[in-house]
């Protein structure tokens, strides 16, 4: 690499929890020279001694970078050297895609609920038919009781017009 692409070159760190981020910025920008995409690599701290090393080849860790990892957790993306203008269209990209899972978040929240409240009116209209079922089969004993009591009735009546006891008329 040459001064001038040494100075001029961005790279794009893109957090691990956001493959799709990598995948878009590494297609977006794969015929540009001055950009590198690469998917954060850092896990965990490389010293795992709480003890500092004997002979320590190295001043300070140069993975620490502060703002690197601020603006990895709050946007996924941390985009080192470079000027600003793709900076600037990958921020808007990380912020159309946050709001889409917003929007997507909201609308499974919205979702679930109305699945909730479908399985509520489900359950009552399975209460209301059984209550209708019962009630059909009072009314449906009701009817036959009163058929009877018509028939009884009916047949009393015709009895007391032909009884032989009664007195002439006229």
């Amino acid at each position: 690499m040459d001064d001038q692409s040494a100075t001029s070159s961005r790279v794009f760190i893109v957090a691990r929890r956001h493959p799709e981020l990598y995948d878009y910025l590494k297609s977006r920008f794969a015929d540009d020279t001055t950009v590198m995409v690469v998917l954060d690599r850092r896990l965990a701290p490389r010293r795992r001694r709480a003890l500092p090393a004997a002979a320590e080849r190295r001043r300070a860790d140069r993975r620490s970078r502060p703002e690197v990892d601020e603006r990895l957790t709050s946007t996924s993306l941390a985009i080192v050297g470079g000027s600003a203008a793709p900076v600037s269209e990958a921020r808007q990209w990380v912020e159309a895609m946050q709001r889409g899972v917003q929007a997507v978040r909201g609308a499974l929240d919205d979702h679930d609920r109305l699945e909730h409240a479908a399985l509520a009116v489900r359950l009552e209209n399975d209460r209301l038919r059984a209550e209708i079922d019962r009630s059909s089969k009072e009314l449906a004993e009701i009817d036959a009781t009163i058929t009877r009591a018509i028939e009884l009735v009916t047949d009393l009546r015709s009895r007391l017009h032909k009884e032989p006891w009664r007195e002439p008329t006229g």
